[in-house]
């Protein structure tokens, strides 16, 4: 839009002016002051029609971009979905196809299993059947063999202890005396057969036990003796000079003050580790760098955990909780595969 501005300022200035000879002429300075007005009007019109035609073209390019967008859009979306259900189509397609091969093909396999088993399941029966006949011939064999047995061994048991069946058949005859008949003494004379029976029953089976007591004792003392002279004959009668190997126990503690003790377990029997000299040689030997130390076999680690779980066992009282308790705590610290050892024979 045009406009116009006016300004009105005053401006002072100093001026020289001469005047004419006299007997005081010359030249003086003088002060003007000028006023200035001065008018400024702006033209806008050209640039408001310019800005105008510039605005009309962005409202323009605005719609097409608008339109161009939202067209792209429609467009991605179409081709999106044709895409989509183009891919979605051949890929259902793709699967459908191979699931009805491997359909086919599972069919054909289920089928030819389906006649093996079949076949199989025929062969069962088959083998059933004989297997039952075959059972009810053996059976029936043994059965025949055992009862023939049964009858033999009766028969030889009979003959056997044929005075015992006697006398018991003998017992049993006197026991069908009655005291109320018509003689006096029958009673006196059963107890006294009774008394007399039950002494010779109680003599026969002291003996009995007595004699498979000897035939015990016998028997021991003959194995002993057959034992005895086994070992005789494997010991050889010479003197061999050899070497005997007997296990021993480094341990290494770190007391308070990181002071480091070294020291040896052995069996009694190793009496060479009573001397306090040879012991700390070996102690010496033990740490020395030139030993390498490695873990436990493990065969070893089972001998030792089933020997260890043994004498843990023996030592413990199953009826107290306390030595239950003690006793699972020191199965749980115990790492057996933890320990090193060393071969002697190195040292």
């Amino acid at each position: 839009m045009s406009y116009t501005r006016s300004y009105r300022e005053t401006v002072s200035k100093t001026v020289s002016v001469s005047y004419p000879k006299s007997d005081s002429g010359g030249s003086t300075s003088v002060t003007v002051d000028i006023p200035v007005d001065v008018n400024i009007h702006v033209d806008t019109n050209p640039f408001d029609k310019s800005v105008q035609h510039c605005g009309n073209n962005v409202d323009l390019l605005t719609t097409a971009v608008v339109a161009t967008e939202a067209a792209e859009i429609v467009s991605k979306e179409t081709n999106s979905k044709k895409v989509a259900d183009t891919i979605i189509g051949g890929f259902f397609s793709y699967i459908r196809s191979e699931i009805s091969q491997q359909v086919a093909e599972l069919s054909k396999n289920i089928e030819a299993r389906l006649m093996h088993i079949r076949e199989l399941a025929q062969a069962c029966l088959t083998k059933k059947k004989q297997m039952e006949g075959d059972y009810i011939r053996i059976s029936g064999r043994y059965v025949k063999i055992f009862g023939d047995l049964n009858s033999e061994l009766s028969n030889r048991i009979f003959e056997l202890d044929k005075p015992a069946f006697a006398f018991k058949k003998e017992t049993d005859n006197q026991k069908t005396r009655t005291s109320d008949n018509d003689l006096v003494n029958t009673v006196g004379i059963f107890g006294k057969e009774s008394s007399d029976l039950q002494s010779k029953i109680s003599a026969s089976i002291a003996k009995k036990r007595a004699v498979d007591t000897i035939n015990k004792a016998n028997l021991f003392l003959q194995q002993q003796k057959k034992l005895s002279t086994t070992i005789q004959q494997s010991m050889l009668n010479e003197s061999v000079s050899c070497s005997i190997f007997t296990p021993v126990c480094f341990f290494e503690t770190k007391n308070l003050g990181n002071q480091i003790d070294k020291t040896i377990f052995s069996t009694d029997y190793l009496t060479v580790l009573n001397n306090k000299i040879q012991k700390n040689k070996l102690i010496e030997q033990f740490s020395s760098n030139s030993i390498s130390w490695d873990k436990l076999t493990v065969d070893n680690q089972k001998r030792i955990v089933l020997y260890f779980n043994t004498e843990l066992n023996s030592k413990s009282i199953e009826s107290e909780q306390h030595a239950i308790r003690v006793r699972e705590m020191i199965q749980k610290i115990v790492n057996i595969s933890s320990i090193n050892v060393i071969n002697l024979q190195q040292v």
